[in-house]
């Protein structure tokens, strides 16, 4: 470490605001155009170079420096630029997290609301008349022609007609409640 820097650093141990500033002015710079190998993303870069500086200021007094104060900023400076990467991709994958759960959960309610509403209309068919019940599923449900039923059953087309309409009517307020 430079003669220089050595006693700047010191000084910054010792609370020396001047110090820290002509250090901040010195790096401040060429942090920045470190961490543009990094990202390109400006505001992520500045974020990353103050908060350097911040974590110098913060830890002055129990900060060794073992190499130079040059190598330490750059190594501290891309260390917070991978952290705040690392917490928005946490912090992705949290909400991807809650999406996905949220989704799973729509998807298990309309399942279930599918269900039991597939459900309440096979018991509403089940309480249609005889006859009515026969054409019904017959048209409906096994999508038979109107008048194939009517040939199958013997009955006039008419009558399949007015069984369908009846039974469409019955199913309706059944499905709604409304049958007693």
């Amino acid at each position: 470490m430079s003669k220089e820097h050595y006693i700047l650093l010191k000084n910054i141990r010792d609370g020396d605001i001047h110090s820290f500033e002509k250090i901040y002015a010195e790096f401040y710079e060429n942090l920045c155009r470190y961490l543009l190998n990094y990202t390109t993303d400006r505001g992520e870069i500045e974020d990353a170079v103050q908060d350097s500086f911040l974590y110098l200021w913060e830890k002055r007094r129990k900060i060794e420096i073992k190499t130079s104060l040059k190598s330490y900023l750059y190594r501290v400076a891309y260390n917070r630029l991978v952290d705040k990467f690392r917490n928005v991709k946490k912090r992705e994958s949290v909400l991807d997290d809650y999406y996905h759960n949220a989704v799973m959960e729509v998807m298990e309610s309309e399942s279930e609301y599918k269900s039991q509403r597939i459900k309440k209309l096979e018991e509403c068919i089940a309480l249609l008349p005889e006859r009515c019940r026969e054409v019904f599923v017959a048209c409906k449900i096994s999508d038979m022609k109107y008048i194939q039923v009517a040939q199958k059953l013997n009955l006039s087309l008419k009558t399949v007609e007015g069984h369908i309409t009846n039974g469409f009517k019955l199913v309706r307020k059944c499905l709604n409640n409304e049958v007693s």
